[in-house]
């Protein structure tokens, strides 16, 4: 039988949140007032080590998918290894894959870091440095992520979450608010071949959508039956995933510093960080009361 995971408890006000660095520096839970934030994680899967079923992970150093687990950058040709299902896809990066060392932790803060300083055939080809820091400020919960090249060449990077969200039940439905340009759509492989105007993806509850959005403004208010979130992203976050699959009771909002397969061309671009640059992001999940107005407060 494994060990059980270490589990760091942050607590500051209405907020409760566990985080398991080992388990790539994922959230296990967050709650504010009694009520779930982001989807609650079964114990079980965690133990197992399946961070895919955890509350949020880190995306870095890209997010989604690489077609065919390899790409070509500045005239060299890199392969990777597929970790995704029985995709033939790269998906997500590194980070939730590996255990994050703790750095620093206080009864409202938690600082992670993990290093991927010597790679191996198949993995990521560049050398890097990512930190993590989790911190209950006020009503807020806020989440920071820096990667720094530690290559000696030029190297892309990208980086976002995954929180995961819950889906209460029809009759109690949420609702998103944002703005965004432009819609990319999948093809067959999951990949990006196109792109449209923004569909309606207001009721959360009766979509079924697994896309990213570019142009993104930044900021999505997540409005349910117990309580509104408010997420604001930093800048070098403009890009965002939009995953609800099919009658699962959940939904995916992943704030990301680029689109899907940005690696084979897809625009905006990565970022390149020259040997020492860093790139830094921040999301922010902001709490309120659902106003007494809001017909979803009766609930």
């Amino acid at each position: 039988m494994p060990a059980p995971l270490l589990a760091v408890d942050l607590a500051r006000g209405d907020w409760q949140v566990r985080v398991l660095p080992a388990l790539g520096g994922a959230l296990a839970s967050a709650s504010w007032r009694g009520q779930p934030v982001l989807r609650p994680s079964a114990e079980e899967a965690l133990q197992q080590g399946l961070v895919r079923r955890s509350a949020c992970y880190p995306l870095l150093p890209f997010s989604n998918r690489i077609a065919d687990a390899a790409f070509s950058f500045e005239g060299r040709a890199y392969v990777l290894t597929a970790n995704f299902d029985n995709e033939p896809h790269a998906i997500h990066g590194l980070g939730f894959q590996r255990p994050w060392q703790v750095r620093s932790s206080s009864a409202e803060s938690v600082t992670m870091q993990l290093e991927h300083a010597s790679p191996a055939a198949g993995e990521w080809p560049f050398a890097l440095r990512a930190t993590q820091v989790v911190t209950l400020e006020g009503d807020d919960l806020v989440l920071q992520l820096e990667v720094e090249n530690l290559d000696q060449r030029r190297a892309p990077c990208g980086l976002g979450w995954h929180p995961f969200f819950p889906l209460i039940s029809a009759a109690q439905p949420t609702q998103l608010q944002t703005h965004w340009q432009a819609m990319l759509l999948n093809g067959p492989d999951k990949l990006p071949c196109g792109s449209v105007p923004p569909p309606d993806t207001r009721h959360l509850d009766t979509l079924t959508i697994d896309n990213c959005f570019t142009d993104w403004s930044g900021q999505a208010i997540l409005t349910g039956p117990h309580h509104r979130i408010t997420l604001t992203a930093s800048t070098a976050l403009r890009c965002a995933v939009l995953f609800r699959p099919s009658g699962q009771p959940f939904y995916a909002f992943e704030p990301v510093s680029h689109p899907n397969n940005a690696l084979h061309g897809i625009a905006p671009a990565m970022h390149i960080l020259e040997p020492g640059q860093r790139l830094a992001g921040e999301m922010r999940l902001s709490l309120s009361a659902v106003p007494s107005s809001d017909p979803r407060s009766a609930a």
